[in-house]
C-alpha cells in the first residue's frame, strides 16, 4: 500500500501592528495618526484693525513671506513696548490702565518667527545698543570717581541701566532689573519654549511667576519682601511681552487650569496662524518699504523720550463718548456669551476681552499721537481682541493638546531602540519631556490607541518600524 504524504503549508504568522516601514516613513504615518490636520476655517487676522501700523504689517508679511497675523503681533507688541512709557488709557470700568500688552504667537519652525520680530524690534535694539555703550562709559567714570572719592564727600551715584529688552527672564531677575533699571521694559523671545520650559514656569514656580506677571500687567506694581534680600517696592513700572514658539514647545502650560483660573493666559493676545505654504525666492529688504521706514521713524521718536521713574503719572488717553458706547456694547455681549452663551468654555478670556480692546485701542491712539481713544480705535481694539478670543477658543478646544507631541517624541525614541524597553527605565532614559509619569502615561495611551506600540510584561516596544 502506497502512502502519499501531503504537506500542508503552515499558516502565515499574523503580523502584529501596522506594516513595518523605514523610520522616516513610520514617523510620517505616526504623525498622521496622532496629529490629524486641523479642520475648519482659521480665524482671519484683522490687519486693517491695526490702524497706523497696518501698512507696515502688510509690507512685512508680503516682503518677508510671513503670515499677516505673525507680522501684526510683532509690530503691535513692539508698539506697546515703546508707547507704554508715554501714556496710560482709561478702561471702560473707569480705572487707569497701562498700555502694556502681552502677546503670544504659535508657529512652526521656519515660518518666520525671528524675521517678523527682528524687523519690529530693530529700532529698540539699535536704541539699546547705543544706550549700552553710553551706560558702560558712565559706569566706568562713576567707578573711577568712587575710587578717588574722599571721606565726607557726597556718594557717587551709579548710572541707571538703560536696558529695555530681554529674551528670557526669571521673576527674581525681572524684579532686580526693574529695581535697578528703567520703568519700561519688555520680554520678547522668538524661542519662547525656553521661557515656558525654564525655571520660572516649572510646576512648582508657575503660580508665583504668573501672579507677578499678572500684577505687572494690571497695576505696574512690584512689592516683594525676602529674608536677607531686602525689600523691592516699585510703583509705575511697565512690562510688555511677545512670546513666539513652536506648537511642540507648548508642553502642558496652556492647559494648566491654575494659569487660566488666575487669569494669566486670558491677559495674552494669541495668534496661531496656519502653516505657511511653500514659498518662492523673492529678494526683499525691509528698508525698501516706505511703511516700515515710517514705523521705524515713529518708534525712534518715542524711544527718544525720557522714561519717567513712575509711569502711573503719565497722561491718560480718555475714550470719547462714541468709543465708550462701542466698548460698552462689546462688554455686554462678552458678559452674555461668557456666562450663558457660546463662550462659556473660554469664560476668563471673554471677560478680559474688553480691557484688551481698550489697551490695543490706546496703543494705536498713542502711536498716532492722540490723547483720545476715538470710536475707530475702539472698534480696532475690539476686532483684535475678538480675533484673539476666537484663537484661544480653537486652541483650548484641542489644538493646543500637548499629548500628541509627547506621543511622537516617545514613539521616535522607542523606534530607535532595537529591544523592548522596561517601563520602569523610562523615568531615567526616555527624553526629558516624557519622563514625568503623567506625560508618559498620556503618550503611551495615545500610542496604544493608534496601534503603534505593544505593552506587555512591564515593557514597551514600537510597532511598524523596520529594524
Amino acid at each position: 500500500m502506497t502512502v502519499i504524504t501531503v504537506q500542508v503549508p503552515r499558516p502565515a504568522r499574523a503580523q502584529i501592528g501596522p506594516e513595518r516601514l523605514p523610520l522616516a516613513q513610520a514617523m510620517e504615518r505616526a504623525q498622521s495618526l496622532l496629529v490629524p490636520e486641523a479642520s475648519g476655517p482659521e480665524a482671519t487676522y484683522p490687519v486693517g484693525a491695526l490702524g497706523p501700523l497696518a501698512d507696515a504689517v502688510r509690507d512685512l508679511a508680503a516682503g518677508a513671506q510671513v503670515d499677516v497675523a505673525m507680522a501684526g503681533q510683532s509690530l503691535l507688541a513692539a508698539a506697546a513696548l515703546v508707547c507704554q512709557s508715554i501714556a496710560n488709557v482709561r478702561s471702560l470700568d473707569g480705572a487707569i490702565k497701562p498700555l502694556a500688552l502681552y502677546a503670544m504667537t504659535i508657529a512652526n519652525s521656519g515660518d518666520g518667527k525671528d524675521t517678523g520680530d527682528r524687523v519690529a524690534l530693530q529700532p529698540v535694539h539699535e536704541f539699546q545698543r547705543e544706550a549700552s555703550r553710553t551706560y558702560a562709559d558712565a559706569l566706568a567714570q562713576s567707578e573711577a570717581e568712587r575710587a578717588t572719592r574722599k571721606k565726607g564727600e557726597p556718594p557717587i551715584e551709579k548710572p541707571t541701566p538703560p536696558f529695555r529688552l530681554c529674551a528670557d527672564a526669571t521673576i527674581e531677575g525681572l524684579r532686580r532689573s526693574f529695581d535697578e533699571g528703567v520703568a519700561s521694559q519688555g520680554v520678547f523671545s522668538t524661542e519662547a519654549g525656553a521661557v515656558l520650559s525654564g525655571h520660572a514656569m516649572t510646576p512648582e514656580n508657575r503660580t508665583k511667576t504668573a501672579a507677578t506677571l499678572c500684577g505687572l500687567w494690571d497695576r505696574g506694581h512690584l512689592s516683594v519682601v525676602r529674608g536677607g534680600a531686602g525689600r523691592t517696592e516699585r510703583y509705575g513700572v511697565r512690562l510688555s511681552a511677545h512670546l513666539l514658539l513652536q506648537p511642540a514647545a507648548l508642553g502642558d502650560v496652556l492647559a494648566d487650569d491654575t494659569l487660566q483660573g488666575i487669569g494669566f493666559w486670558p491677559r495674552f493676545l494669541l495668534a496661531w496662524p496656519a502653516p505657511l505654504a511653500p514659498r518662492k525666492f523673492k529678494p526683499w529688504r525691509s528698508d525698501s518699504s516706505n511703511a516700515i521706514a515710517s514705523y521705524w521713524c515713529r518708534a525712534n521718536e518715542l524711544l527718544d523720550r525720557p522714561v519717567p521713574d513712575d509711569c502711573d503719572a503719565l497722561p491718560i488717553i480718555e475714550p470719547t463718548p462714541d468709543a465708550t458706547h462701542l466698548l460698552a456694547a462689546f462688554f455686554e455681549r462678552m458678559e452674555v456669551e461668557a456666562r450663558r452663551g457660546d463662550l462659556r468654555d473660554v469664560r476668563p478670556f471673554a471677560l478680559r476681552a474688553t480691557e484688551l480692546a481698550c489697551r490695543v485701542g490706546g496703543v494705536l491712539a498713542a502711536w498716532a499721537g492722540g490723547d483720545k481713544l476715538d470710536a475707530e480705535q475702539a472698534q480696532h481694539g475690539i476686532a483684535i481682541a475678538a480675533y484673539s478670543l476666537d484663537t484661544w477658543q480653537a486652541a483650548l478646544a484641542g489644538k493646543a493638546d500637548p499629548a500628541p507631541a509627547w506621543a511622537m517624541t516617545l514613539y521616535k525614541w522607542l523606534a530607535l531602540r532595537t529591544e523592548p524597553t522596561a517601563l520602569r527605565d523610562m523615568t531615567k532614559f526616555a527624553p526629558a519631556s516624557v519622563r514625568p509619569s503623567a506625560r508618559r502615561d498620556q503618550a503611551i495611551d495615545r500610542l496604544r490607541g493608534a496601534g503603534l506600540v505593544n505593552v506587555t510584561d512591564g515593557s514597551i516596544v514600537a510597532l511598524g518600524v523596520q529594524p
